[in-house]
């Protein structure tokens, strides 16, 4: 009997891989500040930029990095990349304590798109997601808070085609929270990617699902991922809820490798047990698409100030491992390497980062040598780990593929990334697919779920990026 392709890498096992080591080359990049950072390659010359705070960064040639040009008006605390105008380049929203939307003019300029006014007083999470299923992307804002004196309203934000958007939803005076970081993510395998709001001042999360329809339903209690409900307490603003957690920042990804999009919930948490600490939650799927808490033994030590979370395979090994940073003084950020079975080892002082006090976390290959390299505390971390082949793939399609979810077999492992514009709080990682392989070299097959639900297949060689699009 003759095996198929996928048949054969099926039979394959991943082999171990050397703990990771990093080497800070903040100084040599030319990169600076500890704001949150959104990686993208907005030039479209195959090197990844980034935006740390209010500032663009463009890589010149995969180790130095130059200041470069942004409207007047454009930049506030953070941003996300997407393709807004399907035109087949990057647009930059950016939001903070102003508004601002920069659409990209294919040549390594941006110019200044009006707004509609938004509802939203200051946010500190937002992100781009088709919200009605027409293949543009929309944007969801959260809405943060002025300590003890309001709760700011959430809204969404339609998207009419040519950079052109109207506020078609917003948060209720009740239903108001004080949101951190917004994670989107087709966790229900349906072709539209839902939105996961990380809540503050122990408020429950919220998870909308979406319908293509406003306004979207909240299932964060139904499926598990609101936090640990307690009594309820009435909070600034007349909003009244039930204890929770102090959620900062989440991270959506496949950590058991299943096929499945999991989630980590970011729990900053004071010393009472009755504040919910950081959680990894296992998606269970169909029928009900329900999480699983598999925090009791997933071995991460308890800090007081963890703030923002994001996952990455940094040993090319498979499976996706956690960075997590806080923000306290005597507090350590942390790098968690994943061995499967939810299990997860602190490798941090081994691995040589030592970043403190900090919201920014975000992965990117940026020197292009095949693993994820590391911006956090403001510093530019270059992953040196030895061994593990990869294969990277660069999704093209309506909305820069935002939603789309790719998956390659390895053993009995299905490995899983998704195109995402967000996370943690504010945070945004590189959009290409990154999938570490061991030892294995040879073909992958990769087959991508495309937002609206079409799937395609395709055999590539690994050790390389790749370019695959929508058809």
């Amino acid at each position: 009997m003759r095996l198929t392709l996928a048949a054969l890498i099926a039979l394959l096992p991943l082999s171990a891989t050397a703990d990771p080591s990093f080497v800070d080359v903040s100084a040599a990049s030319g990169l600076s500040g500890g704001g949150q950072a959104a990686w993208a390659d907005y030039d479209a010359d195959g090197r990844v930029d980034v935006l740390i705070g209010a500032t663009l960064f463009r890589n010149l040639d995969g180790a130095r990095f130059e200041q470069a040009a942004l409207p007047d008006g454009i930049g506030s605390m953070s941003g996300t990349w997407g393709d807004c105008d399907n035109d087949g380049d990057l647009d930059l929203f950016t939001f903070g304590g102003k508004f601002g939307l920069a659409l990209n003019n294919s040549d390594g300029t941006f110019t200044a798109a009006e707004l509609p006014e938004i509802p939203v007083v200051n946010s500190r999470g937002a992100c781009w997601v088709d919200l009605n299923a027409d293949g543009l992307l929309d944007l969801y804002v959260g809405g943060y808070e002025k300590w003890e004196e309001a709760v700011y309203l959430d809204a969404a934000l339609i998207n009419e085609g040519e950079g052109r958007f109207v506020v078609s939803w917003q948060s209720s005076e009740e239903g108001k929270r004080s949101a951190r970081g917004v994670a989107a993510a087709d966790f229900d395998e349906d072709g539209d990617a839902d939105v996961y709001v990380s809540n503050y001042r122990l408020q429950p999360n919220i998870l909308w699902l979406n319908t293509g329809e406003l306004p979207m339903a909240d299932v964060a209690v139904e499926r598990g991922v609101a936090g640990v409900a307690k009594e309820e307490i009435d909070y600034t603003g007349g909003i009244r809820y039930p204890l929770s957690g102090h959620t900062i920042g989440s991270a959506w990804g496949d950590l058991d490798d299943d096929g499945r999009l999991d989630l980590f919930v970011g729990n900053f948490s004071h010393p009472p047990d009755y504040q919910d600490r950081p959680q990894f939650l296992r998606n269970t799927g169909a029928p009900d698409w329900r999480f699983e808490d598999m925090s009791a033994d997933a071995g991460l030590a308890w800090q007081e100030s963890f703030a923002s979370p994001a996952l990455a395979d940094v040993d090319n090994d498979g499976d996706l491992d956690l960075y997590f940073s806080t923000v306290y003084g005597g507090d350590h950020s942390v790098l968690y390497l994943n061995e499967g079975d939810w299990h997860f080892r602190d490798v941090t002082a081994s691995a040589g980062i030592d970043a403190v006090k900090t919201y920014q976390a975000s992965w990117a290959d940026y020197d292009g040598d095949g693993d994820l390299d590391l911006l956090t505390g403001g510093k530019l971390y270059a992953n040196t780990t030895e061994g593990g082949n990869y294969v990277r793939v660069k999704l093209e399609g309506p909305g820069s593929a935002i939603g789309a979810i790719a998956r390659v077999q390895v053993g009995e492992r299905t490995l899983t990334r998704q195109v995402e514009s967000a996370t943690g709080e504010g945070d945004q990682s590189e959009m290409t697919l990154h999938f570490g392989l061991g030892d294995y070299e040879g073909l992958v097959t990769v087959e991508v779920a495309w937002p609206g639900g079409a799937q395609t297949a395709h055999d590539v060689q690994s050790g390389r990026t790749v370019t695959l699009r929508a058809e």
